[in-house]
């Protein structure tokens, strides 16, 4: 690329020797704040997209009635995916971050040449992780955490009906939490209880999702110091 570089735009060796003190420059700087760079406390905003397994029987159950006078030719009527999206706000600090969240899932069947069924979830709440340090750097570590959740629920079929369920819930979860100047990066497993009964109908969100999150803000430490 240097080389590229160099053809493409005529570099002047003054300013190739100017470019080699900034770079020695920033380089003695960083090195020699590398421990003032990070911050003991951090706070800012973030996205998560996540894909989930779960097996809302009764909901199933469901589906395959409204559709037993059909026939199947490929798949079948089960839901087991859902795919959810997160905004949320961290406060980051050494050992614990706290995360109000806002949370919003569906997994949709989509049924060529019949109706559509839709479950889907809207869930607020705050979660919290504790931060197990890794590494001399001080910006990585595994965390272990979980938090409380409100679930509301509805499951609804193109031509029908409509059931709507709310139940507090809770989500346990574990990752690794990777910083990068002001970008995180945090792959993580988590697994949610969502459990409610709407007009006789077990409205069951419970399962294991698997995401990719990421967040805004200023390198905290994680040394253990």
């Amino acid at each position: 690329k240097m080389k590229t570089i160099l053809k493409n735009f005529k570099i002047s060796l003054k300013g190739v020797k100017a470019l080699v003190i900034l770079i020695l420059v920033l380089s003695v700087s960083a090195t020699s704040l590398r421990g003032q760079d990070l911050k003991k406390f951090a706070f800012g905003p973030g996205l998560s997209l996540n894909i989930g397994v779960f097996n809302p029987e009764e909901v199933n159950a469901y589906i395959a009635n409204a559709l037993s006078g059909y026939t199947i030719i490929l798949g079948n009527t089960d839901m087991i995916l859902y795919y959810e999206v997160s905004g949320f706000f961290t406060f980051k600090t050494r050992w614990v971050d706290i995360i109000p969240t806002f949370n919003y899932a569906i997994s949709p069947k989509i049924v060529v040449g019949a109706e559509n069924f839709y479950f889907s979830r809207i869930s607020p709440g705050v979660l919290a992780n504790f931060c197990i340090p890794v590494g001399m750097s001080g910006k990585n570590a595994f965390f272990v955490g979980g938090g409380i959740q409100y679930h509301k629920m509805k499951f609804e079929e193109s031509e029908g009906s409509t059931f709507e369920a709310n139940k507090m819930g809770f989500r346990a979860q574990i990752g690794f939490d990777l910083q990068a100047g002001s970008f995180n990066l945090s792959p993580t497993l988590a697994y949610n209880i969502a459990d409610s009964q709407a007009a006789g109908l077990d409205m069951n969100y419970s399962g294991f999702q698997l995401g990719l999150v990421m967040s805004f803000h200023k390198p905290v430490s994680r040394r253990r110091i």
